[in-house]
């Protein structure tokens, strides 16, 4: 059962992580899944259960954050947190794939005869927010449905960040707190039997953290991303705006941070190495890019220093023979501590990219990035999609404080497209994290079809105009924006985005160094 469950969760998600059979209980740890043996699964049909449960903590890989943080929150909040987690990921990955719903849902087995207990009405609410044609009588189980769906489908999650979820949880546990039900933490998260333990939700837990399987690919030791520490993951909200009221909406659009996926997946497989012709066009972006920051410490003058920018002096010697107005800013701007340039590239992983978009965007980053990396100037990968305004995903795939390497390779390997793209939300949260860093120019440059589309708008123009506004925004605050858009059309979306000069399409990347240069010129 080992090979064949493996190859089908590469099929479901295109990537494997490590299984086990090792345990009474599924949980995941060190990346790996641990599974019961189908010798000590009582189920009739033990394989089934053993493929949800595969199936389920993969979903946790994919959707959920690595970590909540459990301050605060009593047993009973933590353990119904969990519940919800489970509900939210599963809804999400039904979504994607329906059929994972008839493998589910006839594990979920119980009835009002189950009990109003704790461990009773946690199994009721588990299915009733599992499977949409049960309908159970008890109203905590209609109020935590009534909480976690918009409809009466289960398509659409009211709880997209963690916040939400642990307002929802404390609400729930409040009203078994005034029920005076017996809690038995246990009992209630044995059910139902397919889900994990969630020991990995809990950083503050002191758990036994089993080995690898044997045979797989350890977790590299890694350093931890001083850009991207617990703190800098929390949930971030944006305006967005609404042409219809002409006036932005405050706090409108959540972008959740995370890495992207799991060095523990992404780097079962080595990385494939850079091919000649890769490098040979780093090596042309390379020596571009050292002519346009020429350009740019040519025009970084200031009207104080110690030594003299010749060009500036020249022209400042000609207006006044001429006597013409001429900048008397003669002097190098001085930069002690300060980076010339900071810059984001962002990669569009919704599925409008799938197929030959998003591999010509990895690779393009990849190749970007070793240039930038030889120009010494400070970068960060990221890519992105949503589902809705309330989940705007933006998965770190290289920090500023990291080096191009192996790993990074293997997280643009790993990408794969899905969701939508809700651009406007992006393109603020890069404006913000380029507006702290000091830098004499800042970029964010979107590798793209540029054309902005959500699950929860229908208007065809009014997330247009949210991006368009949010690059203009952001062009008055001193961060400049661009496309470099990868689809073989006109793109005239990205155009109306990103300007004229702002969005500059490539076929393949040879035309790498002439886009790159049109755009940042």
């Amino acid at each position: 059962m080992h090979a064949p469950l493996t190859h089908w969760l590469r099929l479901l998600w295109g990537q494997a992580p490590p299984l086990a059979f090792d345990s009474d209980c599924a949980y995941i740890a060190a990346g790996a899944i641990h599974l019961p043996a189908l010798s000590k699964l009582q189920h009739s049909h033990g394989w089934q259960q053993q493929a949800a449960a595969a199936a389920h903590a993969a979903t946790h890989l994919v959707y959920s954050p690595q970590r909540f943080d459990g301050t605060g929150l009593g047993p009973i909040a933590r353990v119904l947190m969990a519940l919800l987690e489970d509900a939210r990921v599963e809804a999400l990955a039904v979504r994607e794939l329906p059929g994972l719903a008839r493998l589910w849902r006839p594990l979920h087995t119980a009835t009002p005869d189950s009990g109003v207990g704790f461990a009773g009405l946690a199994v009721r609410l588990a299915r009733s927010l599992c499977d949409p044609a049960y309908d159970d009588p008890d109203p905590w189980v209609r109020k935590g449905r009534s909480l976690c769906f918009l409809d009466a489908d289960l398509c659409m999650p009211a709880l997209r960040t963690s916040a939400e979820l642990r307002v929802a949880a404390n609400r729930l546990g409040h009203d078994i707190g005034q029920m005076r039900l017996q809690f038995n933490g246990k009992a209630a998260l044995a059910l139902p039997a397919y889900r994990d333990d969630h020991r990995w939700m809990w950083a503050a837990d002191v758990l036994t953290a089993a080995p690898p399987p044997t045979g797989a690919a350890p977790l590299p030791n890694r350093e931890p991303d001083a850009d991207l520490t617990a703190a800098a993951k929390q949930d971030v909200l944006h305006p967005e705006w609404d042409r219809l009221i002409g006036s932005l909406r405050p706090d409108w659009c959540c972008v959740m941070e995370s890495n992207a996926p799991n060095s523990a997946i992404a780097l079962n497989t080595p990385a494939r190495p850079i091919h000649d012709t890769e490098q040979k066009i780093a090596q042309r972006l390379t020596r571009l890019l050292r002519d346009l920051m020429r350009h740019v410490e040519r025009h970084g003058c200031s009207d104080n220093g110690e030594v003299f920018e010749l060009d500036a002096l020249v022209n400042w010697q000609l207006g006044r023979r001429l006597r013409i107005p001429a900048s008397a800013r003669v002097y190098r701007r001085p930069r002690a501590g300060v980076t010339r340039t900071a810059l984001w590239l962002l990669i569009d992983q919704s599925a409008s990219t799938a197929g030959t978009s998003l591999q010509a965007s990895c690779q393009a980053a990849l190749v970007l990035s070793l240039a930038l990396q030889a120009r010494g100037i400070r970068f960060g990968v990221a890519a992105f999609n949503s589902n809705g305004r309330h989940a705007v995903h933006w998965r770190t795939v290289k920090s500023p404080s990291q080096a191009p390497d192996a790993a990074m390779a293997a997280r643009l390997d790993a990408l794969r497209a899905q969701g939508s793209t809700r651009l406007g939300a992006v393109l603020r949260h890069a404006s913000k994290r380029l507006l702290a860093t000091p830098a004499a120019q800042r970029w964010a440059v979107l590798l793209s079809d540029g054309s902005p589309h959500d699950i929860d708008v229908h208007d065809p123009v009014y997330l247009r105009e949210d991006a368009r506004r949010a690059v203009s925004d952001a062009a008055r605050r001193g961060v400049r924006m661009g496309c470099l858009v990868f689809e073989p059309d006109d793109s005239t979306e990205a155009v109306h985005v990103f300007g004229r000069g702002g969005a500059v399409r490539v076929r393949s990347s040879n035309d790498l160094p002439a886009a790159l240069r049109r755009l940042l010129a």
